[in-house]
């Protein structure tokens, strides 16, 4: 097990539409809200605050259909993502935010800065799915059921997808937090695999026009990614006023699990520079 140095309290909270399961770290300054990819849950993101100098309050919800937040047989379009996270920061009174989006993760943060501008002074956007290559959307599709129930717990962890770079730490850390155990002693993902499939089929759609984000914007690719390729970046950094870049190398698509103290680090250094209050 995996000792923090600053470890998370587990929270939940009811909202208009589902109850919520989140990680909440205490702290002052403008909170930092970390939204996790599709088919994971809150837990991408411990190592990542654990490595962060930075004072400030973060918290990272479970999304609906993950981790252990509530798992609705509808609403999985991304919009509705948006609408829970409105919904969130309003339930905890928080009236504005860092966002921090890693892959679908991403494409929800963009919606929300573009739709609800007053509401985030920072954002950090990581390998989002933008016009996601079908080949890799229907390969992660076909995994989202194919690979969901496992023989055995060992099995399942090294089946997480990827993991190749990750450590040790982190693949014994994540799956713990992010499998099922049966009755039976089989294991399953923590997470609704229809709503996750469908969710993922929407990154091959052209969401392009519906970005319209003016807050200071850090962007960071994991340097061997295929998901967000460099001319994707090159093409969202032309689309946000002052937005910086950055590939992260040996890394691929997971940054918060493959480089940890290296997102925390453009994280920090970001935060203080661009985004008043701290």
């Amino acid at each position: 097990m995996v000792t923090f140095k600053r470890p998370a309290i587990v929270e939940e909270i009811r909202l208009p539409r589902l109850r919520v399961n989140y990680l909440d770290w205490p702290g002052a300054g403008p909170p930092v809200l970390l939204m996790h990819p599709n088919r994971t849950n809150a837990r991408v993101w411990d190592f990542v605050v654990d490595a962060s100098a930075l004072p400030n309050r973060f918290i990272a919800p479970d999304a609906r259909g993950h981790g252990l937040s509530d798992y609705p047989e509808r609403g999985y379009v991304l919009q509705e993502y948006v609408w829970d996270l409105v919904e969130f920061l309003d339930a905890l009174q928080i009236d504005r935010i860092v966002l921090v989006g890693a892959a679908t993760g991403g494409n929800i943060a963009l919606l929300v800065a573009s739709q609800y501008p007053q509401r985030i002074a920072g954002l950090v956007v990581a390998d989002p799915g933008l016009s996601l290559d079908k080949k890799i959307s229907g390969d992660v599709k076909e995994e989202i059921v194919k690979n969901f129930r496992f023989p055995d717990f060992e099995t399942a962890k090294a089946a997480m997808p990827f993991s190749a770079l990750w450590s040790d730490a982190m693949k014994d850390h994540y799956a713990e937090h992010s499998f099922k155990r049966l009755d039976s002693g089989e294991v399953e993902w923590r997470y609704y695999p229809a709503g996750a499939q469908y969710t993922e089929g929407l990154l091959e759609e052209d969401m392009w026009d519906d970005i319209n984000v003016s807050c200071p914007t850090l962007m960071m690719r994991g340097a061997d990614s295929h998901v967000f390729p460099a001319h994707n970046m090159k093409r969202l950094q032309e689309m946000i006023p002052g937005s910086e870049a950055h590939d992260i190398h040996a890394c691929d698509h997971r940054i918060s699990q493959d480089q940890p103290e290296t997102m925390a680090g453009l994280i920090d250094d970001f935060v203080k520079r661009r985004v008043a209050g701290v």
